[in-house]
């Protein structure tokens, strides 16, 4: 009797499955999360120009672009530089004027474009169920000589 009531319920979870999509499941297995890229940043010298970006994406969904995405820098940035966001790059700028090395933390917030049912969590041309996490942070070093 046990084996017919597990039968029927899996049977009734597939057909349901079935009629919904299988790709709406696939997509909350693989939620779009914002990633922001590792990368070992330039080293820059005391009173020399320095410029060097970190790139960052929405994973698991190939229209990335038309999300908004907005940078915050938490930390020691060497003194005599910047940064500023330009798309899904943040970059930093300027002229260092202490030699050290500089530890801080890159924090990623993306808002969804606005074709994204905040209420319902699905894009309205079908394509996504699930937003996932919509902040990551990632810490970074620049050295200075």
């Amino acid at each position: 009797m046990r084996n017919t009531t597990s039968f029927y319920a899996l049977l009734c979870i597939l057909l349901s499955l079935t009629m919904s999509g299988c790709s709406e499941l696939l997509d909350c297995v693989a939620s779009a999360r914002p990633d922001i890229h590792s990368k070992t940043l330039v080293n820059g010298t005391v009173g020399h120009p320095y410029s060097d970006f970190i790139d960052s994406d929405v994973t698991n969904d190939p229209n990335d672009n038309a999300y908004d995405y907005y940078f915050s820098v938490n930390g020691n940035l060497p003194p005599g530089m910047t940064y500023h966001e330009q798309g899904r790059k943040v970059y930093f700028t300027g002229t260092p004027t202490q030699a050290g090395s500089f530890t801080f933390e890159v924090k990623l917030t993306v808002d969804p474009p606005d074709n994204y049912n905040l209420d319902g969590g699905f894009w309205n041309d079908g394509n996504r169920i699930c937003f996932g996490n919509d902040t990551t942070k990632k810490q970074f070093t620049i050295v200075i000589q």
